[in-house]
């Protein structure tokens, strides 16, 4: 029997405007009054309304692709390549998602998602020159993909790329369709930057021409202040310090910078947020963290303390009742919808852990790699 909406009127006409307007507003309503509401949404097949609520607080990453070919020798995710050459979700899933979300949202008279401040579009890839195929083989860019998501669910998008191979025509159009759609949409991106480290595995002058590359096609972005960059080193006692730390650093983006300039034939002064003296500052947060293939760097000692804390975390949670698990899970971590429909939690020290819950995508059945984790959780049951 198709569900009708107009039959939890009642209920729904008597919702605040407060609670409307409110962020993560499922979590203030008596769902069972509710329940059915989402039946005949083929996204939510099986799927009852708490557990839309569940995904709903703390969404933070929507997978549009899974597996990285960049495999820096730092990658916090230790991320793998892609299984298959084309490892991106299906865009009849992708707009399965985002129409199932606002159809859902229109019934409701209101945004589940509202309280979330952005979406980040993966997990262990390289974007932004993803190309997603939908089931009669036809391309779609990434460009395509941001609009779909922000025009659907309301949110902007973070993403970060190590950049591509400048004599790809393919890559090089999607990423200046790309910046020409942000510069004219610049609500829908939060965030945007281009990764600069030495542990990259190019061929030097390849890697800094690339990069000076990436950030020339994305130079009106760093013009209106959406995008920045993301520079990683080593720490000063850590392992090979002298070649992958700040200094190392530091050289790398100054000929990264002087190649940028001779490229564009300007100085590039009105680029405040791509000026060296300010790019290069020996910060704390740009170090590398003691995880994933970045802990090789690391001494013993270091690596022992840190996955210390990372135990106690998993062993909390281990000891923990399923009403427990569900409380912290629903509180305290975010959400991550990989490329087949499967959700899983990012733990506050971003460790992972795969749910039972899993929606209704066309490839719901594809077999995906491993999300990284230090330490190997149990299932949310």
């Amino acid at each position: 029997m198709k569900i009708q909406p107009a039959s939890f009127n009642k209920y729904l006409k008597s919702i605040s405007p407060q609670i409307r307007d409110t962020a993560f507003p499922l979590e203030k309503l008596h769902l069972p009054q509710l329940e059915g509401i989402q039946k005949d949404i083929v996204l939510f097949e099986n799927t009852s309304l708490e557990d839309i609520k569940f995904m709903s607080k703390w969404f933070q990453v929507l997978n549009l692709a899974r597996g990285c070919r960049e495999q820096c020798t730092f990658c916090l995710r230790n991320a793998l390549k892609p299984l298959k050459e084309n490892s991106t979700i299906l865009w009849d899933d992708l707009t399965r998602f985002t129409s199932g979300i606002s159809k859902l949202n229109e019934r409701l008279g209101f945004n589940i998602l509202q309280g979330n401040s952005h979406i980040t579009l993966f997990e262990d890839a390289n974007l932004p020159v993803i190309q997603i195929k939908d089931s009669n083989d036809e391309i779609h860019s990434l460009k395509d993909a941001v609009k779909e998501i922000y025009t659907k669910l309301g949110l902007p998008i973070v993403f970060v790329t190590a950049g591509w191979n400048p004599t790809d025509k393919s890559s090089q159009q999607n990423a200046e369709e790309l910046c020409s759609y942000i510069s004219q949409n610049p609500d829908c991106a939060k965030e945007f930057a281009v990764s600069v480290n030495p542990f990259h595995r190019y061929n030097r002058d390849f890697y800094t021409s690339r990069i000076a590359n990436t950030l020339k096609t994305f130079l009106p972005l760093y013009k209106t202040g959406i995008a920045s960059i993301l520079i990683k080193y080593n720490y000063p006692e850590g392992k090979d310090a002298q070649s992958n730390g700040y200094e190392s650093a530091k050289s790398l983006y100054l000929e990264i910078f002087e190649k940028l300039k001779a490229m564009t034939g300007s100085s590039t002064e009105e680029f405040e947020s791509l000026n060296p003296e300010k790019v290069t500052l020996e910060r704390d947060d740009n170090y590398i963290e003691n995880k994933g293939r970045g802990q090789k760097f690391f001494s013993l000692e270091a690596v022992q303390k840190n996955n210390k804390k990372l135990f106690v975390e998993s062993f909390q949670w281990l000891t923990m009742t399923p009403e427990q698990k569900r409380e912290f899970a629903y509180n305290y971590t975010t959400k991550n919808i990989d490329i087949n429909g499967q959700i899983y939690l990012i733990t506050p020290s971003e460790q992972m852990i795969e749910t039972q819950m899993k929606l209704n995508f066309v490839n719901k059945d594809k077999k995906t790699a491993p999300i990284h984790t230090d330490i190997k959780f149990k299932k949310l049951d």
